[in-house]
């Protein structure tokens, strides 16, 4: 999928065969050989998604509506690879700390900590927050106290990275969208969001500040990033008809190969992305059934609202509607719907009406971040529940004020973005 859709992007061919559809089977195949490793909720989640889009087609192509069947095969290969590329920065963004350092204690460990994972995650997505979790977690049991301060500020990275899962999803959705406008309004949005984490904690949790188990974070870390970055800046420069996810993708791939080859060698660079292709790209699976299995809902809504089956219940969108529709992803989010299937829903209804690109991938952007710390069943949380033992519902739980509170606060801004920001 990944070899598939770069080389495509780059204008390259392998054959007659359409490549959105090799790229597109590709992941499908992945997904049925990696399926039985995902857990019950999820298969049960996969299954009624998949099986509300099938009837949606069905009942489409019953009525003479026309299916747009490379949407279905090939509409997640894109933020797909960029997901799976950008996994392969795990094996050098966060060098492990060297043996017998002690972990920091105290207020300078908690913001130090909580920057770190900030920055981590704005290129490592989860990998982040469970290396610097099972560090801590062996020095001290993770409280409640860390597990929401981490959860939040992680979930907060999705409103404006250029390499997480939640941009992928936008860029995919929202055609047109400019990806230095939407970052300008998603970065603000987290900077509030990690204020309000941080000022919380002082106010709230003073004891547990003063004796908090931090991460070493070290400016080495900051390196890679920097790199990575510049890179992207660099090849948007040099390849301006290739697409955003692709580059992404592409500079992930090529700053990994390089910082390995620095530090490792070339045989133990070899070896060190051969054990992550055989163990840490598997891992995306969740991702990967979720993220196909929307996109066949997403197509078979689309056809029946392109062809006049059903209405759109929506006759405009403007920043109201933008604070409307993040209010009820943020409420499906509590009942445990994930933001990526209200995002398939809401996008073909949406997209007819020829909305402000910028303003509806705002909406997506910070739906994804007060939606996934907010759902007990969102990837996030039960990443926490599976290895530290806390349950995925109660980590949403202690996180709807902030969610709540984050709600008024990306409504009031996203009316400030919709007049500030240009169409397109």
């Amino acid at each position: 999928m990944i070899a598939i859709t770069v080389s495509s992007g780059l204008g390259l061919t392998i054959s007659d065969v359409d490549p959105l559809w090799i790229g597109g089977g590709a992941a499908w195949i992945a997904a049925l050989l990696l399926a039985a490793d995902t857990t019950l909720v999820l298969k049960l989640q996969v299954s009624a998604i998949l099986a509300i889009g099938i009837g949606l087609i069905a009942y489409a192509v019953s009525t003479g509506a026309v299916v747009d069947t490379d949407f279905v095969i090939g509409s997640s290969t894109g933020l797909m690879t960029m997901i799976a590329s950008v996994g392969f920065l795990r094996l050098v963004v966060i060098p492990d700390a060297p043996t017998g350092e002690r972990l920091p204690i105290g207020h300078g460990a908690f913001l130090r900590t909580l920057l770190g994972l900030n920055i981590a995650s704005s290129v490592i997505n989860i990998s982040a927050p469970i290396l610097i979790s099972d560090r801590i977690h062996a020095e001290r049991p993770l409280t409640r106290f860390t597990v929401q301060s981490f959860v939040r500020v992680f979930c907060g990275v999705s409103s404006w990275s250029p390499f997480f899962g939640a941009m992928a999803v936008v860029l995919t959705y929202v055609d047109g969208a400019s990806l230095f406008w939407i970052i300008v309004a998603g970065f603000p949005f987290m900077l509030v969001g990690f204020a309000g984490v941080y000022l919380e904690a002082r106010l709230r949790y003073p004891d547990e500040i003063d004796n908090f188990v931090g991460y070493p974070t070290h400016l080495d870390a900051l390196k890679v990033p920097v790199i990575l970055i510049v890179t992207v800046l660099l090849l948007s420069r040099l390849l301006e008809q290739t697409s955003i996810l692709v580059l992404i993708a592409i500079s992930a791939l090529l700053v990994t190969a390089v910082v390995l080859a620095l530090r490792r060698g070339v045989v133990g660079s070899i070896a060190g992305l051969r054990d992550h292709v055989l163990t840490g790209l598997p891992r995306i699976v969740n991702e990967l059934c979720l993220f196909l299995s929307a996109g066949v809902l997403a197509a078979g809504i689309s056809a029946l609202i392109m062809h006049g089956v059903i209405d759109n219940p929506f006759d405009r969108f403007d920043s109201v509607s933008a604070a409307e529709v993040l209010g009820i992803i943020l409420l499906c989010a509590f009942c445990g719907i994930h933001p990526i299937i209200m995002i398939s829903s809401f996008s073909p209804m949406i997209l007819t009406l020829d909305p402000n690109p910028n303003l509806l991938a705002a909406t997506y952007l910070f739906s994804w971040h007060i939606g996934t710390c907010s759902n007990p069943l969102s990837g996030t949380n039960l990443v926490f529940q599976g290895r530290y033992g806390i349950p995925s519902w109660k980590i949403a739980f202690w996180n709807w004020p902030y969610a709540l509170a984050m709600l008024a606060i990306g409504s009031l801004w996203l009316q400030f973005v919709a007049r500030i920001f240009p169409a397109a």
